[in-house]
Order: structure tokens, then C-alpha cells, then sequence
């Protein structure tokens, strides 16, 4: 078997049951799923359970604003986290420039109502020319 069909029987198989018995905290489940794999199958679930795991659409903010990520993120260079402090940051760098609420949403990942609580209820929806 190649590795594809390994990861692809182990996202359809493996995964669902260990993902059920690690929330009901079945330890035998657990156990007579892991124990008969090899290295090579354990790395092939591991691959298919990171890819499962959404990834964080933040940084834990750390008090330092990485203005060079914040342009970029603005400018839509930069798909990587930001930390909460950052991503306002850019918010209020992309309404300055004129970009619309649809452009910010989509280009940061923010909701409508996340940029409204960050421009303020007097901010209008869409910034004049």
C-alpha cells in the first residue's frame, strides 16, 4: 500500500474512531487502534490528523505589533497568523486606505462585526474617495 491509500484508509477509518474514542475516553478503543500500527502507518495518521486541525487564524498576543506583517497582511501578501493586536492594527491600516469592509473581511479573515467593534459604531461602512 502507498502512502497515499495508507493516509487515505487512516482519514476514513482510523481517524473518525480514534477521534470518537478520545472523546468518550475509551482507552481500549484507543489502544487496540494504535497498537498494531507501524512507524510508518502512525506518521501517515498523524499526517491525516494534523491536516484536520483548523489552524489558528491568531497569535497569542505577546505587547510587540509586527508592523512589517501587518502591511503585508493588509496589502494581502501575508496569509500567516496575526496576533489579535495585529490584526486590528491592520484593519484600521486597510480602512485608512479606503478598502471596503468585503475587501477587509475577506483579506484578514475578520468578520463584518468584528470590524465594525474595531472602526467604532460612527465609522461609515465604506470609506468616501
Amino acid at each position: 500500500m502507498n502512502l497515499d491509500d495508507l493516509a487515505d484508509w487512516h482519514a476514513s477509518y482510523t481517524a473518525p474512531y480514534l477521534a470518537w474514542a478520545v472523546a468518550h475516553h475509551d482507552r481500549e478503543l484507543i489502544a487496540e487502534l494504535l497498537e498494531p500500527l507501524d512507524i510508518i502507518s502512525l506518521r501517515a495518521l498523524a499526517v491525516v490528523l494534523a491536516a484536520q486541525v483548523p489552524r489558528p487564524r491568531t497569535r497569542p498576543d505577546d505587547g510587540v505589533i509586527d508592523e512589517v506583517a501587518v502591511r503585508r497582511a493588509a496589502a494581502g501578501e501575508h496569509r500567516g497568523p496575526l496576533t489579535r493586536a495585529e490584526r486590528i492594527e491592520a484593519v484600521l491600516l486597510m480602512h485608512q486606505q479606503g478598502a471596503r469592509r468585503d475587501l477587509i473581511s475577506r483579506r484578514l479573515g475578520v468578520s463584518w462585526a468584528t470590524i465594525g467593534r474595531i472602526l467604532g459604531p460612527g465609522e461609515p461602512r465604506r470609506r468616501s474617495a
